[in-house]
């Protein structure tokens, strides 16, 4: 799986997550919060956690003084 792939597939599963949360607070009329808040929390924490990787991946240095073959 590419980097790309892996990328858009972590951040739709976040989305997933966090509007069921959503969805299910909304539309569920006992229980609400014991099946809406894990979801939606499980949801930003995926969603945090997949933005904080790609910032903490940006601001590495990049490795260009290595040449091939040395």
């Amino acid at each position: 799986m590419s980097s790309s792939t892996g990328l858009l597939f972590s951040y739709a599963i976040g989305f997933i997550f966090a509007l069921g949360g959503i969805a299910f607070m909304i539309f569920l009329d006992e229980r609400r919060f014991l099946f809406g808040v894990p979801y939606l929390i499980l949801g930003l924490l995926l969603l945090y956690g997949v933005a904080r990787s790609q910032r903490r991946r940006g601001s590495e240095p990049a490795d260009d003084d290595h040449t091939p073959g040395e």
